[in-house]
């Protein structure tokens, strides 16, 4: 995963759509310290752009028990315009979540690989 600095500009251009969270990460604390560790912080925002060209973003949350609490991640689209092909978004999504599963300690990459392998997704594979 690599993140990036998105422009000021490009995102006033763009709506914001949660797509995925977490709302009580810390309860796997492994996993919550992990993800800070792999953004490089607590609480805030991180973007990166997918292999498809759209751009996301990682939020997380720090509501006082010392490691991030809480976890949404968004896609942007531009603002009038429908959302990408949920495809795109899916494909998208997975490689984000076996991100997660190589960075955190307590999850299994190989796991994951074989569980997203038993859903059914519109378009095959």
């Amino acid at each position: 995963m690599k993140f990036v600095t998105a422009p000021t500009d490009e995102l006033a251009a763009l709506r914001a759509d949660p797509l995925l969270w977490e709302q009580e990460l810390d309860v796997r604390p492994e996993v919550a310290e992990s993800l800070e560790r792999a953004v490089g912080f607590r609480a805030g925002r991180a973007y990166w752009r997918s292999a498809r060209g759209h751009l996301y973003a990682l939020e997380l949350a720090d509501l006082g028990r010392g490691r991030p609490s809480m976890a949404i991640v968004y896609g942007f689209w531009e603002r009038y315009e429908p959302r990408p092909p949920e495809r795109e978004i899916d494909l998208d999504l997975i490689d984000f979540c076996l991100w997660v599963a190589e960075v955190c300690d307590g999850l299994d990459p190989a796991h994951l690989a074989r569980v997203l392998e038993r859903i059914p997704r519109a378009g095959g594979g």
